[in-house]
């Protein structure tokens, strides 16, 4: 597994101070429980890590890309010269680079995740969850749902699977799924409290040079400066 991080542990769950007023970091799995009076202390934090060192990359590039407003409003630009690539992308600063390093580990066989793009899964998780489904306004429950930027549904399937555990079934760590930008990233929302691993290295500032890094930069239309 791979993570981009920052500090000096790249597998360290963030800092409850950095969390916003709902209580989550705004991110897909995060514990939505603030609202129900969980205090933080009894709140679950996740690690978001990826299989390969491109998904990590990505997910953490896709803040530079360029908005949708603006590339619409580039291409009624009545010009016959192509756009410059300085306006078709948005641009990774260096800063980027220097201020945060790659994690790699080994969890343990031991741990188990559920899978959101699993077809069984999706079964169990519209029914459970059906209640939060009609309150968001949805139709239906499906992976497009899943990935899209409501995150509160995503939020509350996190829920859901951490405190299974709680009812006697089986205890996961966290949560196999798909990247929206790029199907074939494979990505893992670990509970903090959940992951069992061993660190094999960290490779301290990430290298410009790395081909993983230029093929995320690519998916993304973004450059590195």
């Amino acid at each position: 597994m791979y993570r981009v991080g920052r500090g000096d542990d790249a597998f360290a769950p963030p800092p409850w101070e950095y969390a916003f007023e709902d209580g989550t970091f705004n991110n897909r799995y995060d514990d939505p429980r603030a609202d129900r009076g969980v205090p933080k202390g009894e709140r679950f934090r996740v690690i978001y890590c990826a299989t390969r060192r491109a998904g990590a990359y990505g997910e953490t590039m896709a803040p530079y890309r360029k908005s949708l407003s603006l590339l619409a409003s580039l291409r009624e630009i009545d010009d016959d010269e192509p756009l410059g690539r300085e306006l078709e992308g948005g641009v990774v600063p260096n800063d980027f680079l220097s201020r945060r390093l790659l994690g790699k580990t080994r969890l343990s066989e031991e741990l188990r995740f559920a899978d959101v793009g699993d077809g069984e899964t999706f079964t169990i998780l519209r029914a459970e969850l059906a209640p939060w489904l009609v309150r968001l306004g949805l139709e239906d429950f499906d992976l497009s749902a899943i990935t899209s930027p409501r995150r509160r549904l995503s939020q509350e399937v996190a829920r859901y699977v951490y405190e299974l555990a709680d009812e006697g079934h089986t205890s996961f760590a966290g949560i196999r799924y798909p990247s929206h930008l790029n199907a074939v990233w494979e990505l893992w929302a670990i509970f903090g409290d959940r992951m069992d691993h061993s660190p094999i290295e960290v490779a301290g500032v990430i290298a410009k040079g790395d081909p993983e890094l230029r093929e995320a930069a690519h998916v993304l239309g973004v450059r590195i400066e």
